[in-house]
């Protein structure tokens, strides 16, 4: 049944996508296929955002049978054209390959950031006004972060009527989807073959970085090692390293006691095999939004084609990362500018009016939530690289040797080739941005660069293999263009540890695309999920052991219930560390070791409505599940729902006043 119902909201996705991609073709002629659905996906999210913050929608489930049926109306017999149909299999395969891995891997659970994208997803699920009630915080509302991405996601699932937990998996196999699709745009332009275009959209939602083809020699017999070292080779697992070839390649040849600078670069591919729907693939989908816009207006299907549409789209791309991912927007507005400045020192037409109005009109949309946002955001002010600090040659060259090759492949052509020389020097000075400017946030020491490279870095490697690999692989010369196929095959090769992964590592919960298999597969967790999602809409109290990284409110989150805390140390830090999350986190701690006597009053006064005691509380002994019972029995019911013995899981259900 759970296989049924996957397979019919596959193909009502595809439909709809295929639908509104259609429409936007229609209304913007100058578009191909690819950048009209990403149009159509923000010209849909972007009005409902802004208008949300005034009015609340609530449920949407009541639309998709009325806009599947528009959809089919509109396609008609195009359905079964297979030359129709060969422009969607762009968006179809990379969103066919995502979807697989999280068909297979879908546990929404305590690793990476799985909880925390749960968590902004289901802030934004009820539909209610915007900025909605903070879901680990109560009393409060979600405006501390960029959450955009996260709202689309729980439009999707508003409007297919599912959980959370299903729309984040959806959605995370819907952007990979558009990312993938814009990919094939980009390459389009230049490339008229379906090998080159392949090999560019595989290196970018499938590859490596340029550590990618030692993986297997490097750590051999660990595909989990290889899947992480592929992003974390730089400071972390450089350091891990017990083969010959590894040590002689990076020797820890560094002053005693200095700890080498954590610089990770995140693949696409990476934030797939980790299952996380976190904001650098938003930014992803807009870096190559921006990019196919810019391939198109470069390179027009036919002489005289109307422009200036898409410069209005790319004048929005200016604004958007605010509500995207804030952190990118320094890049974006630089990629913008440097190509503005290509065009204007070619003589070509720019129309700055139409990038102004662009630009003023996703204003116009985002301030409503910049509103909200901006006066909560942390300051974060730039500095320069300190010496200990910049990236090791080894492991800066082993990461981007394949970007480098590009880079000297398109300078090597001069002046000749004025777009691939621009492109080139812009990867450079953008690259040397990265290198000697650092945005100086909360972390400290090891960590002083790794939100800036994390973020930069990530932007702007794929963006330089797919934009430099492009322009190389169209080059007249075909030896120039086997040259520019070797870096990318590179990078593509980190499908081997993927593949060594998926074959190697079990999937007990394949299929179970709600995400809460991990919890089902224990009987008293199953037990307790089970009862949260038939009772009524309350504010769930759960253990917080970890600070972060743990599975405190994943009942609440998983049954579509707030919760009393979630991760403090995150909360703590988007709200600038104030005195009383820590002063709660501890409460908790203490109630859940039956050393509050006053515990039933201080329950009431937060409004919690059931009391969540699981396997995980079972450190703290039945005795201290007794005391609490004896604490709360004026006030709470307890409900076994589980037992074996001596052991006993249930749920606490504030009783009437």
């Amino acid at each position: 049944m759970n296989a049924i119902h996957l397979a019919l909201a596959l193909a009502i996705l595809l439909v709809n996508f295929a639908g509104l991609a259609w429409l936007v073709e229609r209304c913007l002629p100058s578009a191909d296929r690819q950048i009209a659905r990403a149009v159509g996906v923000l010209a849909v999210c972007l009005p409902l955002f802004f208008i949300e913050h005034f009015a609340g929608l609530g449920s949407l489930k009541a639309l998709w049978p009325l806009t599947t049926l528009a959809a089919l109306a509109v396609l008609g017999r195009r359905l079964w054209d297979p030359e129709y149909l060969k422009d969607e299999w762009p968006f179809v395969l990379p969103l066919l390959f995502a979807f697989g891995w999280r068909w297979g891997y879908p546990n929404i659970d305590a690793n990476s950031e799985h909880l925390t994208d749960l968590y902004f997803i289901s802030n934004y699920l009820a539909g209610d006004t915007l900025p909605p009630p903070d879901r680990w915080l109560p009393g409060y509302r979600f405006d501390v972060y960029y959450g955009f991405l996260h709202y689309a996601v729980a439009l999707l699932g508003r409007w297919l009527g599912v959980g959370a937990g299903l729309a984040m998996n959806l959605g995370e196999a819907v952007v990979f989807g558009l990312l993938g699709s814009l990919g094939w745009s980009v390459a389009s332009r230049w490339l008229h073959k379906t090998a080159p275009r392949l090999l560019l959209v595989t290196a970018l939602v499938a590859g490596g970085t340029g550590i990618a083809p030692l993986l297997a020699l490097l750590y051999p017999g660990d595909p989990t090692a290889q899947m992480w070292a592929n992003t974390r080779l730089a400071g972390l697992y450089d350091q891990q390293l017990t083969t010959p070839l590894g040590q002689a390649l990076f020797p820890k040849a560094v002053p005693p006691g200095f700890e080498p600078p954590d610089l990770p670069l995140e693949t696409p591919s990476y934030l797939l095999y980790l299952g996380d729907v976190h904001p650098p693939i938003g930014g992803f989908v807009l870096l190559f939004f921006t990019l196919a816009l810019l391939a198109r207006i470069e390179r027009p299907q036919q002489e005289g084609e109307d422009a200036r549409p898409l410069l209005a789209w790319l004048g929005a791309t200016l604004l958007l990362p605010l509500a995207v991912n804030t952190w990118i927007l320094p890049m974006q507005v630089l990629l913008v500018a440097g190509w503005a400045a290509y065009r204007w020192r070619g003589r070509q037409p720019l129309h700055p009016r139409w990038l102004a109005a662009g630009a003023v009109l996703a204003g116009m949309l985002l301030y409503p939530f910049l509103s909200r946002f901006a006066p909560n955001a942390l300051g974060t002010p730039l500095l320069l690289t300190a010496p200990l600090d910049h990236t090791p040659w080894r492991q800066g060259l082993a990461i981007w040797w394949p970007v480098l090759w590009l880079v000297l492949l398109a300078l090597l052509q001069g002046h000749r080739q004025r777009l691939a020389w621009w492109s080139a020097c812009g990867v450079v000075a953008l690259w040397l941005l990265s290198e000697f400017v650092t945005v100086d946030d909360p972390n400290g020491g090891r960590f002083q660069r790794f939100n800036t490279v994390l973020k930069w870095w990530s932007w702007l490697y794929p963006a330089a293999l797919v934009w430099l690999g492009t322009l190389q692989l169209a080059a007249p010369q075909r030896w120039r263009r086997w040259l520019a196929a070797v870096p990318l095959l590179a990078v593509s090769l980190y499908l081997v540890p993927q593949a060594n992964y998926w074959k190697h590592t079990p999937r007990p919960h394949a299929g179970r695309l709600q995400g809460d298999g991990w919890l089902r597969s224990d009987s008293a967790h199953r037990a307790i999920l089970n009862w949260l999602r038939a009772a009524p809409q309350g504010l769930v109290l759960e253990s917080v052991e970890r600070g972060a990284y743990g599975p405190s409110s994943a009942f609440a989150l998983h049954a579509g219930h707030p919760s009393v805390a979630g991760w403090p140390e995150h909360v703590a830090q988007w709200r600038g560390n104030p005195a009383f999350i820590a002063e709660r986190t501890q409460l908790i701690r203490e109630l859940y070791q039956g050393q509050r006597p006053d515990a039933a009053a201080w329950l009431k006064g937060l409004g919690v409505e059931y009391i969540v005691w699981s396997r995980f509380d079972s450190g703290a002994g039945p005795q201290a599940l007794a005391q609490l019972k004896q604490q709360l029995a004026n006030d709470y019911a307890w409900i076994p729902l589980w037992s074996n013995g001596a052991e006993e899981f249930g749920v606490f259900k504030r009783l009437p006043s």
